[in-house]
């Protein structure tokens, strides 16, 4: 078999556990199997730099301690990831050769820095190559660890592997047709001669010739896109929990890992906060019907949930609950009743280009009403897009510390009596909703509710599992996979 493996930054947060990836892959290769490699950052990272680059972007610091502190920015990340990486890998002299590719990222990522500090801006490609630099540190640390352990690993960056996307930095789309040319044209040969390839994932090569970043959770995403191109087997992704739940255990204590789903559901439960999974990284995989392995790193025998094309036709029902914390619900209304409203085409453009995910929105008076659900991190970057679209004729407001929840299954959205029970819980648990509405589909329904704390949300969130339907087990454990 042929299998691409994708390790979520957690599954590569320190020395332990980038030993445990390495580890896990080398088995499965040394079990006969064909292996690629895809690892986002160590847990952490990409964050650090992500508020770097926005320092760097809004010239936050002044002209004397700006370089400075990037320059012990960047001292402290090499540092850190080289600690690792004596921890994990035992041969110095692979040691040795590590030590100068990770100086060498360190000083690309200066080199940028030192640039934007002259042109007192930071462009898109710039940012992009800066906020990328977590997985091009990673790679050499986990491609040199199975080379420890006497695995013939070779380590690739994201541009390098053969990723093309277009020209929008921030959130590249991918170009399918080169992308898998230039995949098969990359890792085939390397796979044929016994290798191990690892690349990193997060971002590919642009038109321009540039690294440009899929998008936030992008590593799931290269990893779907690589696994397609080489017509891979299976494609896992490994993180550090057992697949996809019911619900978030920390608020409901009957909930669990669900052996299969199908890739609609899946997509759609990740569009509405699970994130064990990105929302685009399943569509690739869906196209060419390659089973998708959703698994822990840190309990590999568990077989995890598996993603098919379908798991039967069984009428509505119920799959999980889904929930984001800390979300935004903004309003924005027509000062003047039968206004001709904000120009939506160019709004959602604009949203796209800023990497702007909407969980629910909504219309009413011919655009002269409109409603969004945001999560906690796109809330400020919604906000600032709609301040440059708003004019004196529309009113906005905002209510934060919002909580979405999201009830998906096979068209609950349209489904008899699944709303009258959802209110009944609602009720039961004196929980008032701001908004009530339909997914992207039929397969979801959205209710947005004040954020009153875990307490109140356990409780919810715990009625409507037992009230779905979701409280009863139908599945049996599958057992170890490996």
């Amino acid at each position: 078999m042929l299998l691409t493996i994708k390790f979520g930054g957690t599954s590569v947060g320190d020395a332990k556990r980038i030993r445990q990836a390495a580890g896990l892959a080398a088995k499965v290769k040394a079990a006969g199997h064909r292996v690629v490699v895809v690892t986002s950052a160590m847990s952490g990272v990409t964050n650090r730099l992500v508020a770097l680059a926005e320092r760097i972007a809004s010239g936050g610091a002044d002209e004397e301690t700006r370089i400075p502190q990037c320059l012990h920015f960047t001292r402290e990340l090499e540092q850190d990831h080289f600690k690792a990486a004596q921890k994990a890998i035992g041969n110095p002299k692979l040691l040795e050769i590590l030590a100068g590719t990770l100086y060498a990222e360190r000083y690309g990522l200066e080199r940028v820095l030192f640039g934007s500090h002259l042109l007192g801006e930071l462009s898109p490609i710039g940012y992009d190559y800066l906020v990328s630099g977590g997985e091009r540190l990673c790679v050499p640390i986990l491609a040199n660890c199975l080379r420890d352990m006497g695995v013939d690993a070779v380590g690739l960056g994201g541009d390098d592997s053969g990723i093309v996307t277009d020209n929008n930095y921030g959130c590249a789309a991918p170009r399918m047709e080169q992308t898998r040319q230039q995949v098969r044209q990359t890792l085939l040969p390397l796979l044929d001669s016994g290798k191990l390839p690892v690349v990193a994932g997060f971002y590919g090569r642009s038109d321009q010739g540039r690294v440009a970043i899929l998008g936030r959770g992008g590593s799931d995403y290269s990893a779907s896109l690589v696994g397609c191109a080489l017509d891979a087997d299976e494609i896992w992704i490994m993180t550090d929990v057992d697949g996809i739940k019911t619900a978030d255990p920390r608020l409901v204590p009957a909930a669990y890992t669900l052996p299969e789903m199908s890739y609609l559901l899946a997509a759609e439960m990740a569009l509405l906060g699970a994130k064990v999974l990105h929302p685009k990284s399943v569509l690739p995989a869906a196209r060419q019907g390659i089973p998708l392995r959703i698994a822990s790193s840190f309990d590999p025998d568990k077989p995890g949930t598996r993603l098919a094309p379908t798991t039967g036709d069984t009428g509505p029902s119920v799959t999980a609950l889904t929930l984001v914390r800390n979300g935004a619900l903004v309003r924005a209304v027509a000062c003047e009743f039968g206004s001709d409203g904000i120009s939506t085409n160019a709004l959602a453009d604009d949203l796209r280009k800023q990497n702007v995910d909407i969980l629910a929105s909504a219309s009413g008076f011919n655009g002269g009403s409109l409603l969004w659900l945001v999560g906690a991190l796109d809330a400020a970057r919604f906000i600032k897009v709609l301040e440059h679209h708003q004019s004196d004729r529309f009113k906005c407001e905002i209510r934060r510390d919002v909580a979405v929840v999201g009830v998906v299954g096979d068209r609950v959205a349209t489904a008899a009596g699944i709303l009258a029970r959802v209110a009944r819980c609602l009720e039961q648990a004196k929980a008032t909703p701001l908004a009530i509405l339909q997914g992207a589909t039929p397969n979801s329904l959205i209710i947005a509710l004040p954020d009153a704390g875990d307490k109140p949300l356990s409780d919810t969130m715990t009625r409507l599992h037992t009230e779905l339907g979701l409280d009863v087990r139908t599945y049996a454990d599958d057992g170890a996979r490996l």
